[in-house]
């Protein structure tokens, strides 16, 4: 297993990504979170929605994908393992991820 992944998702709302966003960060299921504008609709949506990218450590991809689902049940999520040498990021990522 790798040991990091991107974890990706959209949501419809703004309040609601950044409702997703808060919790997953304090509940300590991600290393890394980024909120963007995603560029066009998700299919079935008229409104373009937010993009929310995780990095989270392997044994915490499971149950972030859970808490994504528990929020948008319907929204699709993408989990990838982060494959490029650690070594290259900045301490607050590795550190304790051991």
């Amino acid at each position: 297993m790798a040991e990091f992944f991107e974890v990706r998702t959209t949501i419809g709302g703004r309040e609601q990504a950044a409702e997703l966003a808060h919790g997953i960060l304090f509940s300590g299921l991600a290393t890394s979170i980024d909120i963007a504008e995603a560029p066009d609709p998700a299919p079935g949506r008229e409104a373009a929605g937010w993009q929310l990218t995780f990095i989270a450590a392997g044994p915490q991809v499971a149950a972030l994908e859970r808490h994504i689902r528990q929020a948008s049940p319907d929204t699709p999520v993408e989990a990838m393992p982060v494959t490029h040498d650690l070594d290259s990021y900045p301490g607050w990522l590795t550190d304790g991820q051991t």
